[in-house]
């Protein structure tokens, strides 16, 4: 009943629609299943049975173990939820040519030229049979990798056949550290987008026609990165302002990126709606309105460590989450 009640009196705004929780629960399913293939993959023979569990059994069993409940995990997959939604919706809205990360290939700079092929490979392995968007090993963080492959490595020693419940856990631990020694995270598709990024940006090509083409074509992950590389913060926060982008947010991150007034519109019409913003006007008077003092403040604010702005939340002495 507690759950329950709960549940009834969530904002319809907070809650999760059908299609993100199906998407969310997609992903986490094949990214355990993916894991666990590699893990077993490291087993001596015989320690494995032949109906091994598949990544929705795994989602079941470790959810009701309580070993899924990361906050850096759910935080993740509905990240690319979002992602998802967002760039599918604009992408109807503008019926974009597409291409401008296929066109970066060609250029003459060869950092540009090489990251631009590292996003598009990275991208292409994060998109399964079907074209739905996934979460690969290498983009987690060093504790979140470490914690799952483990839980992942318990659970599969449960169903071991003809081993003691005492005994024969080695093997397993010891395929899931080889799995997490193996792991390249300079292979995370964030960490070759923010790459891709700073390399143009070196070579002076992060304007506004580049922006604006990212934006057209649905590219909301890129269009993040940029947006924070010219504004002097992380992608990471830059998502967080541009999908969370009410009550002055998303125009924030814009002012903060030193974009035009026109190119600021242009953003707000295309992706507002999508993004919590009611009233394009007021936003744009928001931006207006914003002076050097208050951007200055709100962006030494966000490259301060995210866990000392944690910390100062918790402590009750700032509220974190600054906007206009």
């Amino acid at each position: 009943m507690p759950t329950v009640r709960k549940d009834f009196f969530l904002d319809p705004k907070d809650r999760l629609t059908e299609q993100e929780r199906a998407l969310m629960t997609s992903m986490l399913a094949d990214l355990l299943g993916t894991i666990a293939e590699e893990i077993r993959a490291s087993l001596p023979a015989g320690f494995v049975a032949a109906n091994d569990e598949d990544g929705q059994q795994l989602l079941r069993e470790l959810t009701d173990a309580q070993l899924l409940d990361h906050v850096e995990l759910i935080a993740l997959l509905l990240r690319r939820a979002d992602e998802e939604r967002i760039s599918n919706a604009i992408r109807v809205r503008s019926n974009p040519r597409g291409g401008f990360l296929q066109a970066l290939i060609a250029d003459d700079n060869e950092a540009i030229s090489a990251a631009a092929m590292a996003l598009i490979l990275a991208r292409g392995r994060r998109r399964n049979r079907l074209g739905q968007p996934g979460i690969e090993f290498e983009d987690l963080s060093d504790d979140l990798a470490k914690a799952l492959a483990l839980s992942i490595a318990a659970q599969i020693r449960r169903h071991a056949p003809g081993v003691a419940s005492r005994e024969g856990h080695l093997p397993f631990g010891t395929a899931a550290e080889a799995l997490l020694r193996s792991r390249d995270p300079r292979n995370a598709v964030d960490g070759l987008t923010a790459i891709l990024v700073g390399a143009l940006s070196k070579a002076g090509y992060l304007d506004e026609n580049l922006l604006e083409v990212a934006a057209d074509e649905g590219d909301v992950a890129f269009l993040s990165h940029a947006l924070g590389e010219r504004a002097g913060f992380s992608g990471a926060n830059a998502w967080d302002y541009l999908a969370d982008g009410s009550d002055g947010r998303l125009v924030l991150l814009l002012r903060l990126a030193g974009v035009s007034r026109e190119f600021a519109a242009k953003v707000l019409a295309l992706l507002g709606d999508l993004v919590g913003i009611a009233d394009l006007g007021v936003e744009l008077g928001r931006f207006d309105a914003l002076d050097e003092a208050k951007a200055r403040s709100v962006r030494e604010w966000l490259q301060l460590d995210p866990a000392y702005r944690s910390a100062l939340r918790t402590l009750g002495s700032d509220h974190g989450d600054r906007a206009v």
